[in-house]
């Protein structure tokens, strides 16, 4: 049987991984710088797309018309969206806060007086898929326009007052998470026309 020499117990097997590892960054950069322009047009597009839902402007839902109308009646002013729509202007700005699992962004929109909320629209989160999630779906974000707060929590689907909010049912911490970020916004919207 022959022996194994010290190359072959050793410096094989490092060059070996420094070769599969330059190979796996050189792909995983050349694919960044692929598609890193398609990643930001993305990016752009759904923060333009939340900013509308926030203010609860109705657009086509495409990349065209999503942005020609953020072009038309959006001006940004700072960290705050101003949105021009035919009952007023309306503020929008972006609130994050922990989750379960993660940040969660939200997009939280008032009308002109600052008080009542025009719409409220989740731009990232990484909660459990079909619990904490579920703070995407438009039944949990729709049952936030024309409300003040500060929110308490009921049980999902009595929420009844402008001060209540629905929490979500197996996703106590979320919902809890979820409140307090709009609780801040809440407390944080009189300084939105600072800009002004």
């Amino acid at each position: 049987m022959k022996s194994q020499t010290f190359y072959a117990k050793r410096i094989h097997p490092l060059v070996f991984m420094a070769a599969i590892t330059i190979v796996c960054i050189l792909l995983t950069a050349a694919l960044y710088l692929m598609t890193r322009e398609r990643v930001e047009k993305n990016e752009l597009f759904f923060l333009r797309r939340s900013v509308l839902d926030a203010a609860s402007v109705v657009h086509g839902g495409d990349v065209e018309s999503v942005n020609t109308l953020y072009e038309a009646i959006v001006t940004e002013q700072g960290d705050v969206y101003r949105v021009a729509t035919p009952t007023g202007d309306s503020y929008v700005k972006i609130f994050k806060g922990p989750g379960l699992w993660g940040e969660i962004t939200v997009l939280v929109g008032f009308e002109g007086d600052l008080k009542t909320l025009s719409g409220v629209s989740v731009y990232a989160q990484s909660e459990t898929p079909g619990l904490g999630a579920r703070i995407e779906e438009p039944w949990f974000s729709q049952q936030f326009k024309g409300k003040e707060g500060p929110f308490s929590l009921v049980e999902e689907g009595t929420a009844s007052s402008t001060t209540e909010m629905d929490s979500i049912t197996g996703a106590t911490r979320t919902s809890d998470a979820f409140k307090n970020i709009m609780n801040r916004a809440i407390s944080e919207s009189a300084t939105l026309r600072k800009g002004e």
